[in-house]
């Protein structure tokens, strides 16, 4: 698993990372949303979490402002809160 930085256009910081599922994850049990069976990259801001899929293949020597493009159209998500 690759993890990078980069700073958008308003200068915000976001690490960005790929998940990819196992085939013997949870996975194939229907624990994923529909269509990130084959992965997803994660944007992360403060408190902003987003979801990409399919993962774009260049995303690890892209430039920031292609980052900036995919981070812009990953679709917004709620951080999970471990409760304990």
């Amino acid at each position: 698993m690759a993890l990078r930085s980069f700073a958008d256009s308003s200068g915000r910081e976001w690490r960005v990372w790929s998940i990819v599922p196992t085939y013997e994850s949870e996975c194939d049990s229907g624990q994923y949303t529909p269509g990130l069976q084959g992965g997803w990259l994660c944007f992360e801001h403060q408190d902003q979490k987003r979801r990409l899929s399919p993962i774009p293949e260049d995303w690890e020597i892209a430039e920031a402002a292609d980052l900036e493009r995919y981070c812009t159209s990953a679709q917004p998500v709620r951080r999970r809160t471990l409760v304990g």
